[in-house]
């Protein structure tokens, strides 16, 4: 069985589904860890978290960064008018 790392911490629970599902549709397996803190009081950096299979974290690293890039430019065009 793989041994499965962080890939994202999520500010909420929305958007470690969102990174999950994009890592499944690219075919990395994931899972979310800490989903049922939402709306508790996070001590410690407790919040939902994906983890990917460690054989398949770049990947993973390099589909998020993809995603935050375009999120990032789509918020950046949304400013200008």
């Amino acid at each position: 069985m793989d041994e499965y790392v962080e890939v994202f911490a999520a500010s909420d629970i929305t958007f470690a589904y969102l990174m999950k599902a994009n890592l499944e549709n690219a075919g990395i397996p994931a899972q979310i860890t800490n989903e049922n803190l939402q709306g508790a009081y996070c001590l410690d950096g407790m919040v939902p978290r994906v983890l990917v299979p460690r054989n398949r974290l770049e990947q993973a690293e390099q589909i998020i960064e993809e995603i935050q890039h375009a999120s990032q430019n789509e918020q950046d065009d949304e400013l200008q008018t």
